[in-house]
């Protein structure tokens, strides 16, 4: 990319560093709708929290490398300065973690910012499958790396809303009502292709109608359907 669209140089104590980078991400990434099992979960937050973390943790604060989280259009990926003695990509079927900062790591998990040593890799992959059905790479070496794959419903928001069309909420949302009850089976992709609509605004918008009570997801998402719960 030849330019920024936004930057935030975070200069401050580890907890307000934190704080910054989640909400970085939150402002420029979409959270689209995920099930864990029946479960309705934001695997963008958990993927930024582990990610987040782990830069934080594990960075080696000696050297003079300048930490990142970069967010482009079909990736995230977040640079740390590291101790290490082995280069390349980790396998998370054999990787052995190591605690680069014990001091860090243990106060990270006692105010609930990160758990047991290795779950951070294990959840990141978990969730990024959710997310956008692809896998993370970590690449060891002098300078860590984390690579999140981003699809088309992960896209920026401001990205993904010059794309978007001018239906109003309340109207889609009865758009949506309508194709439920005449087919509670319908998938996203397959409502979202009649109404003219990008994928993410109707996972968006389904998530919404979800919370509100206004649908709800029976069974999981491979062979579940939707129950409409109010008449439009």
């Amino acid at each position: 990319m030849d330019r920024y669209d936004d930057r935030d140089v975070v200069i401050t104590n580890l907890l307000d560093s934190y704080d910054r980078l989640i909400r970085f991400g939150q402002k420029h990434l979409n959270d689209t709708f995920v099930l864990d099992g029946l479960q309705n979960v934001s695997a963008r937050d958990k993927i930024l929290r582990e990610i987040v973390s782990n830069s934080l943790v594990h960075r080696d604060y000696s050297s003079n490398f300048i930490a990142k989280l970069i967010i482009e259009r079909d990736q995230i990926v977040t640079e740390n300065s590291s101790i290490s003695g082995k280069s390349g990509n980790l396998d998370i079927r054999h990787f052995e973690p190591v605690t680069k900062n014990p001091l860090l790591s243990k106060m990270f998990r006692e105010i609930g910012l990160a758990e047991e040593l290795g779950s951070g890799m294990r959840n990141t992959y978990k969730y990024t499958k959710y997310y956008s059905g692809e896998e993370p790479t970590f690449a060891e070496g002098d300078i860590f790396k984390t690579t999140i794959p981003l699809s088309e419903t992960t896209f920026p928001i401001y990205v993904a809303e010059k794309h978007s069309t001018s239906i109003d909420q309340g109207s889609l949302q009865a758009r949506i009502l309508e194709l439920l009850k005449a087919d509670g089976e319908l998938t996203q992709v397959e409502i979202a292709d009649p109404l003219e609509e990008q994928i993410f605004r109707i996972k968006d918008t389904m998530a919404n109608m979800v919370k509100h009570n206004l649908i709800e997801r029976v069974g999981g998402r491979r062979y579940g359907f939707w129950k409409v719960l109010i008449k439009p």
